[in-house]
C-alpha cells in the first residue's frame, strides 16, 4: 500500500510556503449566533423549528409560567431543529408552546472553496516551519511550536490586520487563501485587498467558522494557524 511519508507532507507545506498567501475574512451568514423566540404548536409530537443547526433552546408554556426539561418533557436535535415531545412529559398532545433558542455556527464545509460573503483579505505577515513543543513561543489555538529552518509538515501563519481594515463588519469567518492573484496596477505595498483588487481569488485552504468579531477602527486583530499536512 503507498503512503504519503513525512518528508512528502514536508515539501507539500514547503510548496504552499512559496506560493502567495493572504487570510480572508468575512460576514459568513448573519443568522449566526442570533437569538430567536416564537409560539409552536406540536403535530404528531414534533415542532419543526424549519433551522437547522440550534443551541440554548428552552421550552416554555405559551403562558412563560412553566419551564419544561430537557430529555423528561422533550428532546432537541440540534441538527435538525427539530423538538419531540415526550409523551410521559409534561407537555400535552398538540400543545403550543413557547421556544426560545440560538442559531449554532455551523460546522465548517470541506467541500468549500470560497467564503460565504468575503469582506477582504490580508497578505500573511510570517510563514515558518515549525514543530510541536509545549514550550514553544509560537501559541495558537492548536498548541505551542517552534519555529525551525528545515522544512516539516507544519507550517505557522500568522496574520494582523490593521485598524482601517473594513472597520464596522461583523466577521463570522475566515479563510486561508493560495495563489491569489491579483491587479497588478495596484498601489506598491498595498496588503489589504478587496472586490476589485483581486483578480483571481485563489484556492481555499483553510477555513474557519468563528464567533462573531465587531471590527472597529480602534482595533488590530492578529490571526496565529498552524497548517499540519
Amino acid at each position: 500500500m503507498a503512503i504519503l511519508t513525512q518528508s512528502g507532507r514536508a515539501a507539500m507545506a514547503a510548496s504552499i510556503k512559496s506560493q502567495p498567501i493572504h487570510l480572508a475574512w468575512g460576514n459568513g451568514n448573519s443568522d449566526w449566533e442570533d437569538d430567536r423566540a416564537g409560539d409552536f404548536t406540536f403535530a404528531n409530537d414534533q415542532i419543526d423549528l424549519t433551522q437547522t443547526y440550534i443551541k440554548d433552546v428552552v421550552v416554555k408554556s405559551q403562558d412563560e409560567q412553566t419551564t419544561y426539561t430537557a430529555t423528561i418533557d422533550y428532546s432537541v436535535d440540534s441538527v435538525t431543529g427539530i423538538i419531540t415531545r415526550i409523551p410521559t412529559g409534561a407537555i400535552g398532545v398538540n400543545d403550543m408552546v413557547n421556544v426560545n433558542y440560538i442559531v449554532d455556527t455551523p460546522p465548517e464545509d470541506i467541500t468549500a472553496t470560497s467564503l460565504q460573503n468575503e469582506v477582504g483579505r490580508r497578505v500573511v505577515d510570517e510563514v515558518v516551519f515549525c514543530v510541536p513543543d509545549e514550550q514553544g513561543d509560537l501559541i495558537t489555538p492548536t498548541g505551542r511550536f517552534t519555529a525551525v529552518e528545515e522544512p516539516t509538515n507544519n507550517l505557522h501563519m500568522r496574520f494582523t490586520f490593521d485598524f482601517e481594515d473594513s472597520p464596522g463588519e461583523i466577521i463570522r469567518e475566515l479563510g486561508i487563501m493560495v495563489s491569489t492573484l491579483l491587479d497588478g496596477n495596484l498601489p506598491a505595498g498595498q496588503e489589504y485587498f478587496q472586490g476589485a483588487d483581486i483578480i483571481d481569488p485563489g484556492i481555499l485552504l483553510v477555513l474557519e467558522h468563528t464567533v462573531p468579531l465587531v471590527r472597529t477602527a480602534a482595533t488590530r486583530e492578529t490571526f496565529s494557524f498552524v497548517v499540519t499536512f
